[in-house]
């Protein structure tokens, strides 16, 4: 059965959603802003409701809109980061791999960015499939919003699971590349130095992984398995770094739940039969990861202890990042075949002007990372390959690629 397609101006959410009931969204360059924007005007009629979201580009993510909607998130990331510093966003703390099973007992409406394919109809998630694609079956309305601009990939759905639509022809969010500091690219160069030619890749978000991509263009038969993909991912490819030709599955298929980038990237990504964009069961599960031989993890985190445990949540008592999927990554590296698990990050952070270690004696935040799953720890002043290494042997190390500043501080204070 076709949905019931009507126009944005005659879209009424009062009429579709229940006070009380949660509504879902697709994230970051996913969200059906057409769809989002009209919820947020109409939010005073619809009632007191909750919202879950995830990386937020878009404006519908606002403490204004805290009078009517009580959001919750796995991440303090993009524009989620206004509603953590008013106090008005609160957090659900899990690995991303346990997302779905969560969110699908509670999520009782899903709006959705579709793409149309240009010949034959057929409907596509678009940017990402990730979490969203589970809650389709679970939800009991699906409102989705046929973007004629949204990239058509992988991820079809059917016409028939669709219970209202909208058309509209609007550019999709993107999100601009960041420019890697001096810092950035010598951080860079050392985790550049642990990727192997054949090795499968995942990489998170930000201008450092962005970084370390552009600095693995010289090899041979790299993979792509990742939780989204970004424009240092689409470089990789479009340089024939990568091929994905070592991976004994999804030879030939760069995999990722979410897209994240430019508009070059969605345009890369549209029609593209090399991207798979996938749900979470088949990007995070820790068995999939394992059946990749040499999976090279990188992700980063605020802060690590001389220990090896990291804080990826809180910075300056605010939550600004995740526990998102970087445990899901590091356990499926070091469960791999010469899996390479990689925690990079910057030795300092500069706060109101002062020089902070970001290698320190104890975490200001949570242990999101505990330390029996150190990995290697890389800043800008070298490696330390913490696996299978007591805590006494642990602190030379880390104190090693500490900022020199701070390193005769940090083996005072030390545990």
């Amino acid at each position: 059965m076709a949905p019931l397609t009507t126009s944005l101006e005659a879209l009424d959410f009062a009429a579709i959603v229940r006070p009380g009931e949660m509504i879902c969204w697709g994230q970051a360059c996913g969200e059906p802003v057409a769809l989002t924007g009209r919820l947020m005007e109409q939010r005073a009629q619809v009632g007191g409701i909750s919202a879950f979201v995830g990386i937020g580009l878009g404006d519908a993510v606002d403490p204004a809109h805290a009078d009517h909607v009580r959001f919750t998130s796995f991440c303090g990331t993009g524009t989620n980061r206004k509603l953590a510093a008013a106090g008005a966003l609160d957090i659900l703390p899990m690995h991303y791999s346990d997302l779905p099973k969560t969110l699908a007992g509670e999520v009782d409406v899903l709006l959705l960015q579709l793409a149309e394919h240009p010949h034959d109809g057929r409907l596509s998630l678009s940017c990402t499939s990730d979490y969203v694609e589970g809650l389709i079956k679970t939800a009991r309305v699906v409102v989705a919003e046929i973007n004629r601009q949204a990239p058509f990939t992988s991820a079809l759905i059917d016409a028939d699971d669709v219970d209202v639509a909208i058309r509209t022809d609007r550019p999709v969010l993107a999100l601009a590349r960041g420019m890697p500091s001096a810092v950035d690219q010598a951080v860079a160069a050392n985790v550049a130095s642990l990727v192997e030619d054949g090795a499968t890749l995942q990489l998170g978000l930000g201008a450092l992984p962005d970084c370390i991509a552009d600095l693995l263009v010289d090899r041979r038969d790299l993979g792509l398995h990742s939780g989204l993909i970004g424009d240092g991912a689409m470089r990789l490819i479009q340089s024939g770094a990568v091929t994905n030709a070592a991976k004994p599955v999804d030879r030939g298929l760069s995999v990722t739940g979410t897209l994240l980038g430019s508009r070059e990237l969605l345009d890369f990504a549209h029609l593209n039969p090399s991207i798979e964009v996938r749900p979470i069961a088949e990007t995070h599960a820790l068995s999939k990861l394992a059946a990749l031989p040499r999976f090279t993890a990188i992700n980063s985190a605020l802060e690590v202890d001389l220990s090896g445990q990291a804080n990826t949540e809180i910075a300056g008592g605010r939550y600004v990042g995740a526990i998102g999927g970087a445990l899901d990554f590091l356990r499926g590296a070091r469960a791999s075949q010469g899996g390479v698990p990689i925690l990079a990050l910057p030795s300092t952070a500069e706060v109101k002007g002062q020089l902070s270690s970001r290698i320190v004696a104890h975490l200001s935040g949570p242990a999101t990372i505990g330390r029996a799953d150190a990995s290697i720890v890389v800043t800008e002043y070298g490696v330390a390959d913490l696996r299978r290494l007591s805590l006494a042997e642990r602190l030379p190390k880390m104190i090693a690629i500490a900022h020199p500043d701070f390193r005769d501080t940090l083996g005072r204070t030390a545990p």
